[in-house]
């Protein structure tokens, strides 16, 4: 049971950061809409998935946007932008990274990837001031 906490504590950690500053507010809203599920986020798929030791934390984030965006996942999508750009992922590549979609999921998904990101990107740009 102990290693159970210490996965979910790693997984909550690394869900704080994929998803910055909105992270209090989804886990929030996942829970309302079943407890259970907030648990399954912590515990499984950050707190194991994301934990895992064969690629580094910014290759995982640049995995899940790429496959948020080529599922037309835009809200989860925006999150997880806003979340990349705090954790200091540089814009650049996550524009790059959005720029392939082109050829693996088509010319409207990279679009609409690369809009979402563009707003995503100036809200950020703002509050930096």
């Amino acid at each position: 049971m102990a290693g159970d906490l210490d996965r979910a504590e790693v997984g909550r950690e690394l869900r704080e950061r994929a998803q910055g500053e909105m992270a209090p507010r989804l886990q929030e809203a996942l829970g309302s809409l079943d407890p259970e599920l907030a648990e399954i986020a912590d515990d499984f798929i950050f707190g194991r998935l994301w934990s895992g030791e064969g690629i580094a934390f910014e290759e995982r984030m640049l995995v899940a946007i790429t496959a948020l965006a080529a599922g037309d996942h835009q809200e989860q999508l925006r999150n997880y932008l806003h979340g990349a750009l705090q954790e200091g992922i540089p814009a650049e590549k996550l524009h790059e990274a959005l720029k392939m979609l082109v050829v693996y999921c088509g010319f409207p998904t990279a679009l609409h990837a690369l809009a979402t990101f563009a707003k995503v990107r100036a809200a950020h740009e703002k509050r930096q001031g």
